[in-house]
């Protein structure tokens, strides 16, 4: 029940990461409410060749204010502003894994689901945050924990640049269809990538070495994002494109391909809006 709940609210997040919102005056803030069904197909982790696909019935939320969004990276909050320059708190989640539900780590301790949280500051080219259109490049570093919520453990960090664009296609008087556009450039410190990709005595066999990774460029990705919002409904998908090859983890044994490839697709109807 408390993983259901917790995929329901990363795939809101995660759909939401590529909404466009309608700009927002100084000072104004707007919230929709909602339900829908979403699907995604979502590797186990980076390097598996092994998914997962999920289709759930989920509550629809979002958020926009001056000082925070629930629109992008999961969850923003705007700390500081200087010109261009934004300083904004973002926050990321990865999926549990059962490690006896992935051939390459059967035998292994599961994954847990990892929280990662921290600034990012962001160069903006083209607009701001709540505007319509913006165009922005990043850097960003997050903490990372993995819990299975009865302990947590700290594994390290996740860090690097990202360049972001957003730009609205078709727009009439209570519609718009837009897309969204973003390029990350992974680093990740040894901790981070052992907790996925390691491989201790214990866990070695014929065919799967020790291995220990060291910190340094974990991969690279890709994404657009598509949608379509009404004042009634909303409809989105994502494609998403992850490349590994010559990452510090691309030798471990647990990395069976290096790229994955994510998809997810999803509709809602809104019951409820307000402006603030």
């Amino acid at each position: 029940m408390i993983n259901r709940c917790i995929l329901s609210i990363l795939f809101v997040l995660t759909f939401n990461a590529y909404a466009a919102e309608d700009s927002a005056e100084k000072g104004a803030a707007k919230m929709e409410l909602g339900a829908g069904l979403f699907y995604a197909d979502i590797p186990h982790y980076l390097g598996s060749d092994e998914s997962e696909h999920y289709l759930l019935p989920v509550p629809y939320f979002r958020y926009q204010s001056d000082k925070m969004a629930i629109d992008r990276n999961n969850f923003t909050g705007f700390l500081w502003q200087q010109e261009n320059l934004h300083l904004d708190l973002s926050a990321n989640v990865g999926l549990a894994v059962d490690s006896e539900d992935n051939k390459a780590r059967e035998g292994m301790d599961d994954l847990d689901w990892v929280f990662e949280l921290g600034p990012s500051l962001n160069y903006y080219l083209i607009g701001e945050p709540n505007a319509k259109q913006h165009l922005y490049l990043s850097l960003f570093a997050r903490k990372a924990i993995a819990t299975d919520f009865s302990g947590i453990d700290d594994i390290g960090w996740r860090y690097g640049p990202s360049v972001y664009y957003r730009v609205p296609i078709i727009e009439k008087a209570d519609s718009q269809f837009s897309l969204a556009f973003r390029g990350n450039i992974n680093f990740a410190t040894d901790k981070y990538l052992d907790y996925y990709y390691g491989v201790s005595d214990l866990h070695s066999n014929e065919t799967r070495q020790a291995y220990s990774s060291r910190s340094g460029f974990s991969g690279a990705d890709v994404s657009i994002g598509v949608h379509f919002d009404t004042p009634k409904y909303w409809l989105g998908g994502f494609v998403k494109y992850h490349h590994l090859a010559d990452s510090q983890q691309d030798a471990s044994p647990l990395v069976k391909q290096d790229y994955n490839v994510s998809v997810g697709f999803g509709v809602a109807w809104k019951f409820y809006r307000r402006n603030f």
